[in-house]
């Protein structure tokens, strides 16, 4: 499935890793904006510049990113191309990829997946496993107290029982609570007004998102397990894919 774990593995990740990530947002980006050039009119570009923020962007790849939408810089013919595959035993695996070169793209993801004995489907046969939920994740909470007359703000670990209590009075559809983090979902039309609660109540918001999760999970064995992961270590690591889910039981 989308490994919600990795999140933070990723954000601690080396220059390269990061310079990846850079890369994938600036193309998020530019997809977005061919909709619609103002965030306030287009809901999928606002959404890629605050995930920007959540990563760290630097601010000159954001503003490279506006001025090739804006077409005073050369635009890229990006595309977003989703591949699908199945796996003995039943594991579904869906590639997001950005592209300006189809070819090359699907090139590579194939010699990758050949690897390891995956199997191409036709589009929509793996994609129909998951269900596109909007997701917004905190991991900790804002706490302002007022001491000696001045309001001092510190950081304090969720707490589960008050976060409940919390997240049914706002529009969050489902939440999962884990050991330092907070999973929330939403529907597209509640996604802006779910958000601004959560930062109402001073949670703070790590990551917020569109994702594929599995509507229903595989077990398989630690050996298969271990093979998994090494194949989407390996597409992680491809310049052109943004996300890999699977259907995998963690």
């Amino acid at each position: 499935m989308w490994r919600r774990h990795s999140i933070a593995a990723r954000k601690a990740s080396g220059d390269a890793a990061k310079s990846k990530r850079y890369s994938i947002l600036s193309k998020v980006i530019q997809i977005a904006a061919k909709k619609w050039a103002d965030p306030k009119m287009n809901p999928s570009l606002d959404l890629a510049l605050q995930k920007a923020r959540y990563w760290w962007v630097p601010r000159d790849i954001i503003d490279r990113a506006i001025l090739k939408w804006s077409w005073q810089l050369e635009w890229d013919d990006l595309q977003e191309i989703l591949y699908e595959w199945y796996w003995p035993w039943w594991v579904a695996l869906l590639i997001k990829t950005l592209t300006s070169n189809t070819n090359r793209t699907a090139q590579n993801i194939k010699l990758i997946m050949n690897k390891y004995w995956w199997t191409l489907w036709q589009p929509g046969s793996v994609s129909r496993q998951f269900t596109e939920k909007w997701v917004i994740l905190t991991n900790w909470k804002k706490k302002i107290e007022n001491i000696k007359w001045k309001d001092t703000e510190s950081i304090i670990p969720i707490n589960n029982e008050e976060f409940e209590n919390e997240i049914l009075e706002t529009s969050a559809n489902d939440f999962i609570l884990e050991q330092w983090i907070a999973i929330i979902y939403t529907n597209k039309q509640d996604f802006s007004e779910t958000k601004s609660q959560i930062e109402n109540l001073n949670y703070n918001i790590q990551e917020a998102d569109i994702q594929n999760i599995p509507n229903n999970e595989v077990n398989i064995s630690d050996i298969g397990k271990e093979s998994l992961m090494n194949l989407i270590n390996a597409l992680e690591d491809d310049e052109d894919v943004d996300q890999v889910y699977y259907n995998l039981k963690e």
